[in-house]
């Protein structure tokens, strides 16, 4: 799967905050880096068919894909890459990630508006007993957001998307979504993003979203 090898740990620093949030969710955690001319996305796959990730600019250009273990990267990255480049884990994450482009912007919902859902989501689940429970609950749609139609659109009406509750969590427990901020709901074929200022969101149709709201932190 990678073209190349990484470039130095200091070009991929950026990305340490993401992987210790991935790390005290899920300690086995994979990261996913994908090269770009000028640019690296990193993602991480949470243990709910949410992926997170984000983008940054850098100057060390080229083409790769790989994945490593999510604490095998913070190691790397705190010593300065002197134990050489973390062993490649591509083998654990065959599945697609988000498209690079073709992404529309349905809705724009403030922070505080997807705080409190997740807020209250939280609560649900500390009441609730059952596995089950708790999958329906992270599962359940509690945000709908809705472009209006408008001459540029080929839509007969209004269009809406339905959001998950796990979506909105991810996105506030990976610290992507800082205090006074907003969130866009955004549409690709066959995926639902939410982005924020420090990182998005991605959710296909179908997915188990269980497990977002134990760690939840406003």
């Amino acid at each position: 799967m990678a073209t190349t090898s990484l470039p130095a740990p200091a070009a991929l620093s950026d990305f340490a905050p993401m992987a210790e949030r991935a790390v005290s969710i899920d300690p086995l955690a994979v990261l996913r880096f994908r090269g770009m001319a000028d640019q690296v996305a990193g993602f991480v796959r949470l243990p709910y068919d949410v992926i997170a990730g984000r983008a940054v600019a850098t100057t060390d250009s080229g083409s790769y894909d790989a994945t490593v273990s999510a604490a095998d990267f913070l190691q790397w990255v705190d010593g300065g890459g002197s134990a050489g480049e973390p062993p490649r884990r591509d083998a654990h994450w065959l599945s697609a990630l988000p498209p690079r482009a073709g992404w529309r912007r349905i809705e724009t919902v403030p922070d505080t508006a997807v705080r409190d859902l997740v807020r209250a989501g939280a609560q649900l689940a500390r009441d609730t007993a059952t596995k089950p429970g708790q999958e329906a609950l992270v599962k359940a749609i509690v945000l709908t957001a809705t472009a209006t139609a408008t001459a540029t659109t080929t839509s007969a009406g209004d269009e809406t998307v339905d959001v998950p509750l796990g979506a909105l969590s991810g996105l506030t427990r990976m610290g992507f979504l800082p205090s006074g901020s907003s969130a866009a709901v955004d549409i690709a074929p066959g995926w639902i993003r939410l982005a924020a200022p420090f990182g998005s969101t991605f959710v296909s149709s179908g997915g188990n979203l269980l497990g977002l709201l134990g760690g939840f932190r406003p």
